[in-house]
Formats: C-alpha cells, sequence, structure tokens
C-alpha cells in the first residue's frame, strides 16, 4: 500500500513535469488552435492521475486524498478555460469538497495542514464556476467565496504565521521539502487568499454594496505591497545563480531526473508584484473615498500610486535616474494617475466653489460628510509618501510641515490661498496627461483634459475677491474653450463638440455679468462724468453686448446642431441626456437678450420679446417631457413666471414711453 502510494506521489511529480512543459507551449503559442490542443492533452494528464489516485482512496491516505483533490481541482479548471458547459466543472468540484468534508477521521489540525490550500482552491473555483443566476445562500459566487475566506481563517487561527498548507506547486517535490519550499506553502496560501479578496471586491461590487467592494480591494492592495517583497525573496532563491542546484534529481533512488526542474513551476505559479497594475487599481479606488467625502483616504491612495510607481520602477542599470523619470512622465499609467488626481482635486474646488457662491448644491452627501469617520492619513497602507506630498504642495512646501499639507489638499478650499495651491496642482496633473493624450493621438481623452483645464478656471474665479482678475479668469476659460471647439471637426466629434459649446457659452455669460458689474462699479464713482468717462462707460457697455452676443451666438450654435438638416426644425423629443443643455441654453439667451444694453425703448422691447419667446420656448420643451420631470431643472419653474412678468414689463415700458 505504501509503495503504491510513493508510485503515486513520483508519477503526480512527472506528470506536474509534462503539464508545465504543455502550459508553457500554450503560452508560447498563441494561435488558438494550439492553444485548445494543449489544452485537451493537459486533460488527458488530469483525468488519468486523477482517476489513479481516487483508486488509493480507499487506503485512507492523506496524501492519495490531497493529490486527486488537486488534479480533480484542476481538471474541472480545464472544463472552465475550454470554455465547455460549467455544469461538470461544479460537478466535479463539488465532489472534492463532500470528500474533504467527509474525511471526519482526520485530526482537526492535521486536516488544516493538509486540506486548507486545496479547499481554498477549489472554493475559489467554484465561485468561477457558479451559476451566475444563483442567489446568496444557494451556492452562489458569494457563497463560496466566503467558503474560501472562512477556509483560510481557520487555518491562520490555528497556525497563525508559522506554516502554510499543501498547495498544488508542492506535489511537485514529493520527498524531502526543504525548508524554503515550506515559505512557498505559506505564500501560495496567502496569494491564493488575495485571490478570494480580489473575487470578492469584485462580487460585491457586481451586487451593488460599493463599501464592502471597496474594503476587499484596500485590504487586497495591502496585501500586495506586503507580501510583494516576499515573493522578490522567493525568487531570488530560485534564480539563476541556484538553477544547478534546482536541476539535481528529484528522486535520488531513480535513474531518470526531471527534466524541467520542479522549482520551475514553484516560481512560474509566483506572480511577481506589478506596480503598474497597483497603481491603476488603488487610484481607482480613490474614486470610491472621494465619492463619501474621505479625502484623506483618496488622496493616499493617489499619493502611494505615485510613489509606487516611482519607487518600483527603477532605471535600467547605466541609465540616468533623471531621464528614466521624465520617460515614466510619459507613459499611459502616469498619465492615468494623474488624470484621477486631477479629477479628484477638481472635486475640492468644485465643493468649495459651491460653498462660495451658496449654491443649492452644497448639501450633497460627499460635502456634508466630509472628513467624518475618515481615518487618519497613512492609515490604509502605513507607507512613506511625502516625497509626492511635497510634490503635490508645489514649490512653497519646504516651509510647511507634512500635517499642513495634507489639510490644503485633502479638504474643500475655503480661502483663495488654499484654492490656488489646488489649482496649480491640477494644471500641473492635467498638464502631465496631456503628455500622453494629445488631441492628434488620443483625441476623446485629450478634450476631456482641456474640458477640465477650464473648469479648474471656473471654480477658482469663485474664490478671487479682485473682479479684474476674476474676469481674467473666466477669459481664459473661454480661450480654452473656443480653441477647443476650433479643432474638432463636429461631423466626427459632435457630442463633444456639444458639451464645449454649452460650457462655452456659459463662460461668455458668466465673462459678460463680470464685465456689466465692472460697468457698474465705473459708474457708481463717476455719478458727474466726464467726457473721458462718459467715453469710457460707452466702451464697456459695447464690451458687454459684445460678450453678450458671443454667448448667444454659442448657445444658437448648441441649439442648431439638434435642428434636422433637412429643413432645420426642432425635434420634437430629444435625448434624455441633452434635455438640460437645451432648457439651460434657451434659459441663459432669454436671460442674455433681457440684459443687452440698449438705448432706447423700441430696442429694449425688442430685446424682452426675444426673451419671452425663449422662455416660452423652456416652458414648451419642458411640457413635452413631462415624463421626465424630475431631470428639469428649477429654472424652469422660473420661465413659467417670467412668462407672466416679462408682458407686464413691456407694457409699462410702452406707457412710459
Amino acid at each position: 500500500m505504501e509503495d503504491n502510494v510513493k508510485k503515486l506521489r513520483t508519477d503526480a511529480a512527472f506528470t506536474m513535469k509534462k503539464l508545465y512543459e504543455l502550459e508553457c507551449c500554450t503560452s508560447a503559442n498563441p494561435p488558438t488552435e494550439c492553444i485548445f490542443i494543449n489544452k485537451y492533452k493537459i486533460r488527458g494528464l488530469l483525468v488519468g492521475l486523477a482517476e489513479q489516485a481516487k483508486s488509493l482512496l480507499y487506503t485512507g491516505s492523506l496524501d492519495a486524498a490531497l493529490i486527486w483533490g488537486f488534479f480533480t481541482a484542476k481538471l474541472a479548471n480545464n472544463y472552465i478555460e475550454t470554455e465547455e458547459p460549467r455544469a461538470e466543472a461544479r460537478k466535479r468540484l463539488k465532489e472534492v469538497v463532500k470528500y474533504m468534508n467527509s474525511r471526519t477521521d482526520v485530526p482537526d489540525k492535521e486536516a488544516l495542514i493538509k486540506f486548507s490550500g486545496l479547499l481554498q482552491y477549489t472554493y475559489n473555483s467554484l465561485a468561477v464556476a457558479s451559476d451566475p443566476v444563483a442567489q446568496d445562500g444557494q451556492e452562489s459566487v458569494l457563497y463560496w467565496l466566503e467558503k474560501a475566506q472562512s477556509a483560510y481563517k481557520k487555518h491562520k487561527a490555528v497556525f497563525g504565521e508559522s506554516e502554510g498548507p499543501e498547495c498544488w506547486e508542492s506535489l511537485g517535490i514529493p520527498f524531502s521539502p526543504s525548508p524554503r519550499d515550506y515559505l512557498i506553502k505559506e505564500v501560495m496560501f496567502e496569494i491564493g487568499y488575495t485571490t478570494t479578496l480580489l473575487m470578492l471586491a469584485q462580487t460585491y461590487s457586481n451586487n451593488g454594496d460599493k463599501q464592502k467592494s471597496a474594503d476587499c480591494c484596500r485590504e487586497t492592495l495591502w496585501r500586495q505591497l506586503h507580501f510583494g517583497p516576499l515573493v522578490d525573496k522567493i525568487l531570488a532563491m530560485f534564480g539563476a545563480l541556484n538553477h544547478a542546484e534546482a536541476c539535481l534529481p528529484v528522486i535520488a533512488d531513480c535513474e531518470e531526473s526531471i527534466a524541467v526542474p520542479p522549482v520551475d513551476w514553484l516560481v512560474n505559479a509566483l506572480h511577481r508584484f506589478d506596480p503598474v497594475e497597483w497603481a491603476r487599481n488603488a487610484s481607482m479606488l480613490s474614486e470610491f473615498y472621494a465619492e463619501k467625502g474621505e479625502f484623506t483616504s483618496a488622496l493616499e491612495c493617489l499619493m502611494l500610486s505615485k510613489t509606487i510607481l516611482c519607487d518600483r520602477l527603477q532605471p535600467a542599470e547605466g541609465r540616468d535616474v533623471s531621464e528614466s523619470c521624465a520617460e515614466l512622465r510619459e507613459t499611459k499609467i502616469w498619465a492615468d494617475v494623474s488624470r484621477l488626481t486631477a479629477e479628484y482635486s477638481l472635486r475640492l474646488l468644485e465643493q468649495g466653489s459651491k460653498v462660495v457662491l451658496g449654491s443649492r448644491f452644497t448639501a450633497d452627501s460627499a460635502t456634508a460628510n466630509q472628513g467624518r469617520n475618515a481615518p487618519t492619513y497613512g492609515k490604509l497602507f502605513n507607507e512613506d509618501t511625502s516625497a509626492a506630498l511635497l510634490e503635490a504642495f508645489g514649490k512653497d512646501a519646504g516651509d510647511v510641515g507634512l500635517a499642513e499639507i495634507i489639510g490644503v489638499l485633502s479638504k474643500q478650499p475655503e480661502t483663495y490661498s488654499d484654492a490656488a495651491c489646488l489649482f496649480r496642482w491640477t494644471c500641473r496633473l492635467l498638464s502631465e496627461a496631456s503628455s500622453y493624450y494629445t488631441l492628434d493621438e488620443r483625441c476623446t481623452d485629450a478634450i476631456e483634459l482641456i474640458r477640465a483645464h477650464a473648469r479648474a478656471y471656473d471654480f477658482l474665479a469663485s474664490f478671487e475677491p479682485d473682479l479684474s482678475r476674476r474676469c481674467c479668469m473666466q477669459k481664459r476659460r473661454v480661450d480654452l474653450l473656443d480653441a477647443l471647439l476650433s479643432k474638432l471637426n463636429p461631423q466626427f466629434y459632435m457630442v463633444a463638440c456639444r458639451q464645449i459649446m454649452f460650457e462655452c457659452g456659459d463662460a461668455l455669460t458668466a465673462l459678460r455679468d463680470l464685465n456689466e458689474m465692472k460697468l457698474k462699479n465705473f459708474s457708481a464713482k463717476h455719478s458727474k462724468p466726464d467726457s473721458s468717462a462718459t467715453a469710457e462707460m460707452e466702451r464697456q457697455a459695447k464690451k458687454v453686448n459684445a460678450l453678450a452676443r458671443r454667448a448667444l451666438g454659442m448657445f444658437e450654435r448648441l441649439l442648431s446642431s439638434f435642428k434636422t438638416p433637412v429643413d432645420q426644425t426642432e425635434p420634437e423629443f430629444y435625448e434624455e441626456e441633452w434635455l438640460y443643455s437645451v432648457l439651460m441654453a434657451h434659459f441663459h439667451s432669454a436671460r442674455l437678450q433681457s440684459k443687452l444694453l440698449t438705448g432706447n425703448v423700441a430696442s429694449r422691447a425688442h430685446t424682452l420679446n426675444l426673451a419671452l419667446d425663449e422662455y416660452r420656448q423652456v416652458v414648451a420643451i419642458a411640457d413635452r417631457h413631462a415624463a421626465l420631470s424630475y431631470k428639469l431643472p428649477p429654472e424652469v419653474d422660473i420661465a413659467r413666471e417670467m412668462i407672466h412678468l416679462l408682458p407686464a414689463q413691456m407694457s409699462r415700458l410702452r406707457a412710459d414711453d
């Protein structure tokens, strides 16, 4: 009996060598036909060894049970990989679970050290093979993942960090495992649990539980950081320097050695820490924290993403560090992290701007809960990000403590100084992203970056007390959007053009209002104007009207883009995504018409009449879209009131003439 089990272990080791060779061939020859041919060869090997092991289950040997369980689970995954019905995979995986649970004759501690890794792998595989329509508690994806989590925690409760269970890779070294093989077992068990957490994060996200998804995602990222150096240590152990030792025969009394060293499949199963993927996932996690108003957590994710990219992507030997950093800043991942960081900074600027302007949107949940119950900066990952924080703050960071920097970069600004700091940071980030996302090569993304740049000027203007400087900021916003619009062909970028037209019209309207305020301030200072003051007021009035007409023209271009090409008629119904823009374009046009500075009653009556027509358009369009009443802005109610008020105003105007 012992000889049969020993032979089984030897056969399993040789079979793993053949499996490894076939898997390497699969990855080296990408054509689909070759891949599937090898997959079916792999299946034949798995079936043969699984049946051989199953025939020895009657002996009660834990080794036979372990080999049968792993080869059966691998066979089930082979069915999934060859895109066959998953019922067969589920059947085989459940057979493994049922048998393992039936081995009540095995002492708990011995069973844990032998089978915890197998159960973890099987439960993770069952989650992949689960029926998508299965509900919680009915062998759903979540059910099996929680089983895998329970198997991990139970093993850890008994053994702690001292010893990992048997794993698939350890089957390739059947006799006299070395101390470093125990290290590999521990790491493979931890990697398996990281996989469980990753799938849990995806499952919770699909179920709409964003908080649990984020918690699992954060723990996954932490574990990748924590175990990354350990994986590197193992890879160094089995690296090129130790390859000769690794190639020694596995079985001392066997004349034939395994051609492929057993460490090869051990090392093949270890995935090195990928700083690019880690930074991408961490920066995306920051979006969840920012939406919740936990800006310190969001900032930590973003700063650590940049730190990891800079620290882990080391320059090649002989390369200049500054040259390597310059190349890093032109990569897609750096652009993506910079872009997400810019969105985070813009969110802070926008919320601060709304507070300053007394917007009706200030009481949203994210702002109301800002900083409440949020962890202290650095508690998510316990990593040093001081260099990234200093770079984010800018040139004056040398005189400021890290706590103050974190405060400025993680709170909505209340003063112009803090807003200006966020604005400068945003502009640098957008510039970094624009190095990769250029208009010529990646137009759609470049458009979004330029629009974000324009929004940054708008938000900063809310904090600026000086009227002339506010005008300059809105002028810069107009210039950015106008220049962008002139470079786009509406035939190919109609959606983007409409968005830019609306934003440019809004910017021109804001600039017009600021210039009118300047005119009123100037008039108040010159109650008895001389000829030069009168000329200046006339010049400013013309400028106000010119800006108003430019804004009207921009809104007209937007509205004309919806008209049918044949007869230039307005559509009866607008798409839901454009309804707000259309209504507000008419509303702004009405307001602009009513505010045109005129020199006589007839002109004034004419502009009011045009404004009345625009207000009527707002109401008519809103009434045609009554089913979308929840989408209608409050300006619709203002338009209804103005339809009643403007005729009376026009009548009084004519009566006074």
